[in-house]
């Protein structure tokens, strides 16, 4: 057999001191994993954030409805989780009006984990707001202020009254 052929062969496998090492390896993976664990617990808080704003949004969207049905001399219903219409005409036998709007439907979806909570529609100025158990946040949303805001959960009167500030 010819070993010159063999030698000589651009194909040959050398020992090389270039190459990684099992060790190496195995470290470079265990840094990699480690940066993904913090980063995925980091992101984590950033999701109950945005479900925290986007009801905070909806909520808010509700208000100039329910705003002109009160001033319209309508009556404003008490939300439900599942949404549905805001006014409802005066009187025993009133029709739901959805030419004002709907509250946002916090049953289903990304939101699901939220509920309405509570909810004084008697006073001078109404109030309402959002709970969610999971997240430990609340939504508060009140006619003096014109608008809602983030509060400590549970909902309750001390946390929920006219005298927040606006955000």
């Amino acid at each position: 057999m010819n070993y010159n052929l063999i030698q000589n062969s651009k194909f040959k496998i050398q020992n090389s001191r270039d190459a990684f090492t099992l060790i190496e390896l195995m470290v470079a993976i265990a840094i990699v994993g480690i940066l993904a664990a913090v980063v995925l617990v980091s992101m984590s808080s950033y999701g109950k954030k945005a479900r925290a704003s986007k009801v905070l949004a909806q909520l808010s969207s509700a208000i100039p409805s329910m705003v002109s049905c009160w001033g319209n001399g309508k009556f404003v219903k008490d939300p439900v989780d599942s949404g549905g219409a805001i006014c409802r005409e005066p009187g025993m036998g009133g029709v739901d009006m959805a030419s004002y709007g709907y509250y946002p439907n916090l049953s289903s979806g990304d939101l699901s984990s939220y509920s309405y909570g509570r909810i004084d529609m008697t006073k001078g100025s109404w109030h309402f707001g959002s709970e969610n158990s999971t997240d430990d946040k609340a939504i508060c949303c009140n006619m003096t202020m014109n608008s809602c805001k983030e509060v400590a959960e549970p909902l309750a009167d001390s946390n929920c009254d006219d005298n927040i500030p606006p955000n």
